[in-house]
């Protein structure tokens, strides 16, 4: 299989900042360089290996200017400390602030009771300790460079931020949305938030097990399945032709984006129609591999330590898992079809990463997929119909409608997860016919 350059440039960035993270002797590096050169077959060799040893260096240095500063990543005591307010979301009991502290190159997280703060306000903390936040997998948070939690025994406002804050529009607006799906049960509005604005920081334990277990959650991450129903939405309802349609879609794909935050397979799905269109303007060919290659190598340029991000790496190897899956013989209905097929080969080839993360595999998500998909695709349909309709005569009834269908997705998962024997037998029953149906084929052909 020939592959673009552009796997041949993410590679060689990707080993830079492995080879960094590592502290491993260049010697490797030039060793598998140099079996390179008798793997790959390509023109102008001399550029095209210049070109892999700067993007292999690229990826080792930005990775060391990224590395947080880890001397100071202690449970340290300060006599005070001033910062910046650069996002917050309220909660029951508390309001969380992420905090850009003067003097340290990562973020930190403050919980404060009974006082709120704006976006952009300047604060004074006095008797300040500084404590890991996720001591047992750094790089969770490194993506966002939120590694400490502070507590302060004294807080002042020094100076109230800029009213023409982006921050500031980009979190009223997220309060807004917010306040819209306020009208329903605590639970509900939790999920309607994560599935909407990827905000699961509200999620209750017993919400995210029941995904879990049922092997589902990639429901309540924003993802294709999320962008791409946006895209048929906007595309029904603007009424130009199929090119400046597809142009006007992309700046209400990165306002969206842009309210939602650094979610890496939002920007992921973005950044491949970014590609996409630009390939169908030059009358170039729309190669999707090519895409996702090109897309993940400018997010790891931007923020290398994303490498480690675990949505960051099921997103990309989920994509490259479902444009690979081999065909079976059709034994369902399309849209049917489409949800076994994709769920079975996700199970399979992200597999590794679900054992080393999670330490288990789903079999049971295959029969849960079959209920959840096509219930969450009408639970999202009426999610963002109320969002723009809520106040208007209709919005009542969308309301009811959105309510019963996220008691029915619930209550199907509920079922599934405590009826496992029985879901694992029919999911095994699921993957095994195909290749039932197959053999049964072949022997029909044979006469048998």
């Amino acid at each position: 299989m020939k592959f673009p350059y552009s796997f041949y440039f993410l590679i060689f960035y990707i080993l830079g900042i492995i080879f960094a993270k590592i502290n491993l002797s260049f010697v490797y590096f030039f060793l598998f360089l140099l079996l390179l050169v008798f793997v790959i077959n390509r023109k102008s060799k001399i550029y095209f290996y210049i070109t892999l040893i700067f993007l292999f260096l690229l990826g080792f240095y930005l990775y060391r200017i990224s590395f947080p500063q880890f001397e100071v990543y202690s449970n340290a005591k300060l006599k005070s400390l001033t910062g910046i307010v650069e996002d917050s979301f309220e909660g029951k009991d508390f309001n969380s602030y992420v905090i850009k502290m003067e003097g340290f190159k990562e973020k930190g997280k403050l919980n404060i009771k009974n006082r709120k703060f704006e976006i952009g306000d300047k604060i004074l903390l006095e008797g300040v300790g500084l404590y890991p936040l996720n001591q047992g997998n750094l790089y969770s948070l490194w993506d966002e460079d939120i590694l400490y939690l502070i507590k302060a025994e004294k807080i002042y406002l020094i100076k109230r931020g800029y009213k023409n804050s982006l921050e500031r529009i980009r979190n009223n607006l997220r309060n807004r949305i917010s306040n819209v799906y306020s009208v329903f049960e605590d639970y509900k509005e939790q999920f309607l938030l994560a599935i909407v604005m990827g905000e699961r920081r509200g999620l209750s334990e017993d919400v995210k097990n029941l995904f879990v277990n049922t092997g589902t959650s990639h429901l309540l991450a924003i993802s294709g399945l999320h962008l791409s129903f946006l895209i048929n939405i906007f595309s029904a309802l603007i009424p130009l032709r199929r090119i400046l349609v597809r142009i006007v879609i992309l700046p209400l794909l990165v306002f969206y984006g842009w309210i939602i935050g650094d979610n890496p397979p939002v920007w992921r799905v973005i950044g491949q129609y970014v590609f996409i269109l630009l390939a169908f303007l030059l009358r170039r060919e729309e190669d999707n591999l090519n895409a996702i290659f090109w897309v993940a190598f400018v997010n790891l340029v931007i923020s290398p330590l994303k490498l480690f991000n675990v949505s960051f790496q099921l997103s990309y190897l989920a994509m490259l898992g479902l444009l690979y899956k081999p065909n079976f013989s059709k034994f369902l209905p399309a849209y049917l079809q489409e949800i076994w097929e994709s769920s079975f080969w996700l199970m399979i080839f992200l597999a590794p990463l679900n054992i080393y993360y999670f330490g288990s595999l789903k079999p049971i998500s295959i029969i849960a997929n079959f209920f959840a998909i096509p219930i969450f695709s009408l639970v999202l349909f009426f999610s963002f119909l109320y969002l723009i309709g809520f106040s208007l005569p209709m919005g009542f009834i969308f309301e009811k409608i959105l309510s019963k269908l996220i008691d029915i997705l619930f209550e199907s998962l509920q079922l599934i997860g405590e009826h496992y024997k029985i879901s694992l037998l029919i999911s095994v029953s699921l993957i095994l016919l195909p290749v039932i149906l197959r053999k049964r084929e072949e022997n029909e052909l044979l006469g048998v």
